[in-house]
């Protein structure tokens, strides 16, 4: 068999029609130019303010990608499919906006963690839970539009609230500290610059490192409690925020005043706000994703999972899954060992419930990020 150039090329980089993907999936491109628009934002945030934080940027933009190749590299973690959009890179596993999205949850993140802790550790654990409610309503409605889906059987995705796996939670907490870990050396100052040897240091640091660093803490709490303790995901996953949160509270610093980063604010409020707009007037059981999905295969076949002894199944069984999607919108299912086809969303069982969780994440999150950018001065004593 002979592979033409073209074809060796589509295996790195391939394009998709807007307009097809608009009538297949109008809310995933809604999202996915919210995520392009913060990339912009935060990098004309950067430069104009200068300092680390064009560094920042970059090196957050090439932690994510990393993240990503190591994901759809390893097996035992390649546990999740993103629909087709524009621009997709490495045999349509990786959209473009999945690279740029690491610059809105972590710069975001770090410019408000900074304005509150100063104090490294401190910091790590912030930035963690900036990110958890950054990702919260994303995870939750891009799962239900079919923007993602997930291994069926892995016993690492079994634990989910609304259909969401709660490890994706716990990733993106200790990966997000792991990143502020290795960028940051003992003062936490992004107005202050370094040599250009010191910055090309951090920045191997910060995308490298970071990496298995995130690798390694999620396996040492996660796998023992779980896999060897029956410890349910959800327990593991409070246990983590709540020490976050006593870590971030003990560390929280006295804020000087400061100009407000008036185009960050408008963008979260703007972020929050299409989310819970997709989430009261969207359509997922009118929502087609084509692309590539979990492989379709006999029931009967299981691997071990993450090199232990619990097991999961090979394939996506179609006779007996449990995923919220399901092939409505298609005259054939798929077949055995199908790797790219279709599938269809399923509408709400209770619309309210999901309006009712944004709203009250959306109530979480701007009361904790209106302490961080707050003016308090400190009294004459």
């Amino acid at each position: 068999m002979t592979y033409k150039l073209c074809d060796i090329w589509r295996q790195f980089i391939s394009f998709a029609s807007i307009s097809e993907l608009w009538k297949n999936q109008p809310t995933y491109l809604i999202v996915q130019l919210l995520f392009i628009v913060g990339g912009v934002l935060t990098l004309i945030h950067a430069f104009r303010h200068g300092g680390r934080r064009p560094l920042l940027w970059l090196s957050i933009i090439c932690h994510g990608l990393i993240v990503e190749c190591v994901c759809y590299v390893i097996t035992d973690i390649d546990n999740f499919w993103h629909s087709r959009s524009p621009i997709m890179f490495f045999g349509e596993r990786l959209p473009l906006y999945v690279i740029i999205l690491y610059s809105v949850f972590y710069y975001l993140s770090i410019e408000i963690g900074c304005r509150t802790n100063k104090i490294k550790f401190g910091l790590m654990v912030t930035v963690g839970l900036n990110v958890l409610l950054i990702d919260l309503p994303y995870d939750i409605t891009g799962v239900k539009f079919v923007h993602w889906t997930w291994h069926d059987t892995d016993p690492n995705l079994e634990d989910r609230s609304y259909w969401v796996p709660l490890t994706s939670y716990y990733f993106h907490m200790v990966f997000s500290a792991s990143f502020v870990f290795w960028f940051f050396g003992k003062d936490i100052n992004l107005n202050q610059t370094y040599t250009q040897k010191e910055d090309i240091i951090t920045f191997i640091k910060a995308s490298f490192l970071s990496t298995p660093c995130g690798i390694l803490c999620f396996s040492i709490l996660y796998h023992p409690l779980h896999d060897l303790y029956n410890v349910p995901t959800q327990v593991i996953v409070t246990f983590l925020i709540a020490f976050y949160i006593m870590v971030a509270t003990l560390n929280r610093q006295h804020r000087n005043k400061f100009d407000r980063p008036i185009a960050l604010m408008i963008y979260l409020v703007v972020y929050y706000a299409t989310f819970l707009i997709l989430i009261i007037w969207g359509k997922p059981e009118n929502e087609v994703s084509i692309g590539p999905h979990e492989e379709i295969g006999p029931c009967n076949i299981t691997v071990t999972a993450f090199g232990t002894e619990l097991k999961k199944r090979k394939y996506l069984c179609i006779e007996d899954y449990n995923e919220d999607f399901d092939f409505h919108c298609v005259k054939d299912i798929p077949q055995h060992y199908s790797k790219i086809y279709t599938i269809c969303g399923t509408p709400f069982n209770n619309r309210i419930e999901y309006v009712t969780l944004i709203i009250t994440i959306i109530i979480i999150a701007f009361t904790h990020f209106n302490e961080s950018f707050a003016f308090k001065k400190r009294k004459n004593m």
